[in-house]
């Protein structure tokens, strides 16, 4: 009995020494555990800093970015303005040239009219003639009293359109002077319609002359509107993609923030 009650306490006592020593090794590999854990910690303090300042940096550059593409876009719509400011006001330089072109052949009117005033004084030796072409061209007369009146009109309609428009210091070279030389009086038509007819066929083709140089004018304007309207798309659709892709980036360092 002795003998199996002191085998059984050798036995506990070396379990205990057992348990003493794991315990002691416990211990240690706890002591090893809390150092890492600290030294993790303070890793993490300084990975955390350096990717807060990364962050910061590319949040910086983002908004410098989002705020260049507005700019650019801010610029290209300046620059629209400008260029329908631009073509108004060459539409208005073509517009003047178009009706200064259209007087070019009413003031030779007066030159002819000189020259009529003359053969009507030869004429007026032998009154048996000036009184037959009277007698023979009344209706003529009045039809070309009635074209001349017309062409005075349109002319004073455009001169009065022209007049609405704000021009520049430099245009004023082109405005129209009523001079001796360049008013047109009724009594010149009505008086001199013979001149008026002569002169019709030229108004005709000149008149002609302008329609065609303005349609081809009108036709290249609006080709190179079209190409910068084209071009304007193409910037914009340009800076879209920049920032939908700054945004993606954007995206993705906000993730890897909330991930860290």
């Amino acid at each position: 009995r002795w003998e199996e009650e002191y085998t059984v306490r050798v036995q506990l006592q070396d379990r205990v020494t057992e348990l003493q020593e794991e315990a002691q090794e416990a211990e240690a590999c706890q002591e090893e555990l809390a150092v890492k854990v600290e030294q993790l910690k303070a890793e993490l303090v300084v990975f955390k800093g350096l990717m807060s300042n990364n962050i910061t940096e590319l949040d910086t550059k983002i908004q410098e970015k989002a705020m260049k593409v507005d700019m650019d876009i801010c610029r290209r719509i300046d620059i629209t303005a400008k260029l329908c400011d631009v073509a108004q006001q060459r539409n208005c330089e073509d517009m003047i040239k178009m009706f200064q072109s259209l007087h070019l052949s009413p003031v030779k009117v007066p030159a002819s009219v000189g020259r009529k005033r003359e053969r009507k004084q030869v004429s007026d030796e032998d009154t048996s003639l000036s009184e037959s072409d009277a007698s023979r061209k009344p209706e003529e007369e009045e039809e070309d009293e009635t074209t001349a009146m017309s062409i005075n009109e349109e002319m004073q309609r455009m001169l009065n359109q022209l007049r609405e428009y704000d021009f520049e210091d430099d245009c004023d070279s082109l405005t129209w002077e009523e001079t001796e030389e360049t008013l047109l009086l009724w009594e010149d038509f009505s008086g001199y319609a013979i001149a008026a007819a002569e002169v019709q066929g030229e108004q005709d083709d000149s008149l002609e002359k302008v329609i065609k140089d303005t349609e081809s004018l009108f036709k290249s304007r609006e080709k190179e509107y079209q190409e910068t309207i084209d071009q304007i798309e193409l910037e914009l659709a340009t800076a879209k993609n920049d920032m939908n892709r700054h945004l993606h980036e954007y995206m993705e360092m906000c993730s890897m923030k909330r991930g860290l």
